[in-house]
């Protein structure tokens, strides 16, 4: 497998912290192998319901040739992580974060304390 490097600098350049910014890119990966994955299971269905429901005996054992050429057409598709840094650097996706709220106390009149003399 090939390692890609990728230069730390040029994540830095649209946001500052690089920690999210792999966060973020590591989502957008998880979410295109996700779709990819479920593509798999579609085009593959056919076959497994062959397999669980043979018309023959010879069929239960038998690999099919379509079924290999799908799962190595899968195989050979550029990584979703590479997908997804190629997306980032082409500018295709962005993130924002969303700001916690922050809590502010209110002192009441109930709050403050008093001498009791």
């Amino acid at each position: 497998m090939a390692v890609n490097p990728v230069d730390l600098n040029e994540l830095r350049s649209a946001h500052s912290n690089l920690y999210e910014t792999v966060v973020a890119i590591s989502k957008r990966a998880k979410k295109l192998y996700e779709e990819e994955r479920a593509e798999l299971e579609d085009k593959l269905l056919p076959y497994k319901e062959m397999i669980r429901n043979p018309t023959s005996e010879s069929e239960s054992d038998k690999v099919f040739p379509e079924q290999i050429a799908i799962s190595l057409e899968f195989e050979i598709r550029e990584k979703s992580s590479h997908k997804a840094v190629a997306d980032y650097f082409d500018h295709k996706y962005d993130y924002t974060l969303e700001k916690p709220v922050e809590k502010k106390i209110i002192p009441t009149e109930d709050d403050d304390e008093t001498d009791g003399d």
